[in-house]
């Protein structure tokens, strides 16, 4: 099934925004703008009996240990206008592993109504474009904490048309793109937070209200103990583990958020910003012996070999530099400097960065490209060794509590490294071109249900040779028409190894020495044909070559699996509950708004 689905021009959201938020009153401030919604909500919006399509909030997706994205099926019981929410009963799933309850109360927002409805005198045409409009204020335009706004300032007249503005910028590409990176992550992280926050405070409230009723009934009196809403989706959430800490620390960054937010959007302090940020990498330059000439080199875009080196004693650094002298080409060009950090902030995308053993921490807000690579100064064999200790290997790891570690949109190869991805929520995002990784391992938390090792977007591929993927929700998602070649690589300790989205992902497993151990799931492919007559939805396969039956031409070699608790499965193509364009445009729409965003301007 198909659901709607809306591209529209900066100067249509606009005027959209504008008919919404048109008050009579002499300003309109933060505290009514949504209950001018509501109002228009309750005019546009059928009030029950539409089918939809629910895509679960990357929250309660966690919390439920739900793979992500998660969508169901199902029909709106109820809106309820005043909260902008929804009673949404489920009645299909893609995954049959899926347990949700059949009642759920959900945000508006997190509906796609289909175009195919049982009821036909529906105006659900009217109802999705509302929906998004919707959706697109609420995910664009207010923030989490213009809530908090004075009563006495017109926060449209202050914000509306800016941060459409801002948000037409963006998908311009008009930012300095680091600027424009940094931006993004800001706002996917604050999203993130208030979803964070408004299910742990939601919990807390139920608790205490427990914790009221037994009291009560310890006195002696038998009141009605009060009900958290049927069907509440994080229901099941053990409040033990969210303690009032976990708020208090969501707060604070939130605070830090807005600050910076805040500045960032009004476009004079926007260049200042990026003046700053050029300052900034002059000093850098300067700071570690830049000359003229080497920046005059730097601008004809010679590549430069980067030697990256933590403190350490005179003899450890002459041995790093051995190793350095057989990686790097005499006649290159060599630059020693302190911190991965500063090399990425002003080295060219075509140079080569080789780093010690140590941990080098990183907030990168640009693409790797251009033929670049980034290596260890160590023996290959190090880093795949079962027991190695991190502290001496080169590890790369995330500053912050970013989306992505590393971005990579061109030919790219990184060896001899560990990738610690354990504060993240994906460890690499392959947008284009080819990336290749030799002698790396890649760390998940373990934990998660929603973490992944590496996306290959469409049109990207990579080429993993001895490496060792672990602790990851999915290790590999191939998206479609992306490409894999997997020698030697080991899937440990996954939720699910390798993840193929469409049956136009293709993988190479060369020389049958790839392994699958103490999986969940070694191999999920999704939507393959399955013949005539076949009456399953999923199907259980043992081995590789049972799989390479239903798509010979994109799926090559072998493997082996090990203590996994399911070897591969099979989504059916036909059993799909969305059409693969509509559920390609939401997953999409999850990648796009991190580094480039998915929304057509004019």
């Amino acid at each position: 099934m198909e659901v709607f689905t809306f591209e529209k021009s900066y100067l249509e959201r606009l005027k959209e925004a504008e008919a919404v938020l048109s008050w009579e009153g002499a300003v309109m401030p933060a505290s009514q703008v949504r209950s001018e919604w509501k109002s228009y909500v309750e005019l546009k919006i059928e009030p029950a009996g539409w089918q939809a399509i629910w895509k679960i909030p990357r929250v309660i997706c966690e919390d439920l240990k739900l793979r992500y994205p998660t969508i169901v099926y199902g029909y709106v019981e109820q809106v309820i206008f005043d909260e902008l929410k929804a009673v949404f009963v489920v009645t299909a799933v893609q995954d049959n592993d899926v347990h949700l309850p059949e009642s759920n109360e959900v945000s508006l927002v997190e509906l796609w109504p289909t175009v195919q409805q049982e009821n036909s005198a529906l105006n659900v045409d009217t109802t999705a474009e509302c929906i998004d409009r919707l959706r697109f204020f609420y995910t664009h335009v207010w923030m989490p904490w213009d809530k908090d706004y004075d009563d006495d300032r017109d926060w449209v007249q202050q914000h509306l048309e800016a941060r459409i503005q801002l948000v037409c910028d963006l998908s311009k590409n008009r930012l300095p793109r680091p600027l424009a990176l940094h931006m993004r992550t800001l706002l996917t992280e604050a999203s993130y937070i208030q979803q964070r926050l408004d299910y742990l405070e939601l919990d807390l409230s139920d608790a205490e209200s427990d914790d009221e009723a037994v009291e009560l009934n310890d006195n002696g009196a038998e009141p009605a103990r009060k009900q958290s809403k049927t069907g509440n989706a994080n229901s099941s959430l053990n409040v033990s583990s969210l303690p009032v800490t976990d708020l208090m620390c969501l707060h604070l960054r939130m605070a830090i958020i807005r600050s910076e937010f805040e500045i960032l959007e009004n476009p004079e302090m926007r260049r200042a910003y990026s003046e700053l940020q050029s300052n900034s990498l002059k000093r850098i330059r300067s700071s570690s012996g830049r000359t003229r000439q080497m920046d005059d080199l730097l601008a004809e875009r010679n590549p430069i070999s980067h030697v990256v080196t933590v403190p350490g004693k005179l003899q450890q650094q002459l041995d790093l530099l051995k190793l350095a002298q057989m990686q790097v080409k005499p006649e290159a060009q060599v630059q020693l400097s302190n911190t991965l950090q500063d090399v990425l902030g002003i080295c060219q995308s075509n140079d080569h960065i080789l780093l010690s053993p140590g941990e080098h921490t990183i907030k990168f807000l640009e693409h790797l490209n251009d033929s670049g690579s980034m290596s260890g100064l160590i023996q290959p064999e190090a880093i795949l060794t079962p027991a190695a200790d991190l502290s001496q290997l080169p590890v790369v790891c995330s500053s912050d509590e970013d989306s992505t570690l590393l971005v990579i949109d061109g030919d790219y190869t990184l060896s001899q490294l560990v990738l610690d991805c354990r504060h993240v929520r994906r460890g690499i995002l392959l947008r284009n071109g080819t990336l290749t990784m030799r002698g790396c391992r890649l760390l998940g938390d373990g934990s998660s249900s929603t973490q992944e090792g590496i996306v290959c977007m469409p049109g990207a591929s990579v080429e993993l040779k001895s490496c060792i993927i672990e602790n990851f929700a999915v290790g590999v998602s191939m998206r479609p028409r992306s490409c894999a070649e997997l020698g030697i690589v080991q899937f440990k300790n996954c939720k699910t190894g390798l993840e193929l989205l469409e049956k136009t992902a293709s993988v190479n497993l060369q020389g049958s020495k790839c392994s699958f151990d103490s999986c969940t799931l070694g191999i999920m492919a999704d939507g393959l044909a399955m013949g005539e007559g076949s009456t399953e939805k999923t199907v259980i396969l043992n081995k590789f070559n049972e799989l390479q039956r239903y798509n010979e031409d994109n799926l090559l070699g072998n493997c082996t699996f090990n203590n996994c608790t399911r070897n591969i499965r099979i989504f059916k193509e036909a059993d799909h509950l969305l059409a693969q364009r509509s559920y390609q445009r939401l997953l999409q729409e999850e990648l796009g708004g991190e580094n480039k965003e998915n929304i057509q301007m004019a």
